[in-house]
């Protein structure tokens, strides 16, 4: 299988002060660093396809990115504002949309034990920590496993063991996967051998 291969040609954002951005992301992690307000978020909702781009391409493989054929799943840093849905039904939801590369349910149940969320998943989400409701976006993500995972600020809020656990969990992802990552905090993804990729105004 050839690897996947992701392409950006002279993106513009509408928010954030990032001007035109070219970029390739082949297999492996990338970690996105830059100051706030600069577009990081934006970047990741542009590829995610919940953000229109101003002008530009976001390719994979060569073929315009189909957003409706889930290709791509994004771990937001702010999580949904839908209290009131039970956790697990959540995370189904999420998962049930990547039917072609979604992990089988072992696979899927070791993500959640790993991440500590085995426990949790009866509970209203808006009842969840916010370490808690960060790691259920995480596992929704990691299980969901398309050619593109895209990570906001994923260790923000959650305890150390889960964030080696996420780091862990990533590691085994990027064999053919193309993860990347959004966060102030690089020192706890470096053990991935990340390409770093700090954005700046030019």
């Amino acid at each position: 299988m050839k690897p996947p291969l992701l392409s950006l040609d002279a993106v513009r954002l509408p928010r954030g002060t990032l001007r035109e951005l070219s970029i390739e992301f082949g297999p492996g992690v990338h970690v996105i660093t830059g100051p706030n307000g600069i577009g990081k978020t934006s970047l990741l909702n542009a590829i995610a396809g919940s953000l229109p781009l101003t002008s530009g391409a976001i390719r994979l493989d060569g073929k315009a990115l189909a957003h409706d054929a889930a290709q791509v799943v994004l771990a937001p840093n702010v999580p949904p504002a839908i209290p009131w849905i039970r956790s697990g039904l959540l995370l189904d939801f999420v998962v049930s949309l990547y039917g072609a590369t979604r992990r089988d349910p072992q696979e899927a149940s070791d993500i959640l034990v790993r991440l500590g969320l085995d426990t949790s998943l009866d509970a209203p989400f808006g009842t969840l920590s916010a370490g808690m409701a960060r790691k259920l976006l995480l596992a929704a993500a990691l299980i969901a496993s398309p050619a593109v995972m895209l990570f906001d600020e994923p260790t923000n809020d959650i305890d150390a063991a889960s964030s080696a656990a996420f780091v862990e969990l990533v590691r085994a992802s990027t064999v053919n996967g193309i993860v990347i990552i959004t966060t102030h905090h690089v020192g706890d993804l470096m053990s991935l051998n990340p390409r770093v990729l700090p954005l700046a105004v030019s």
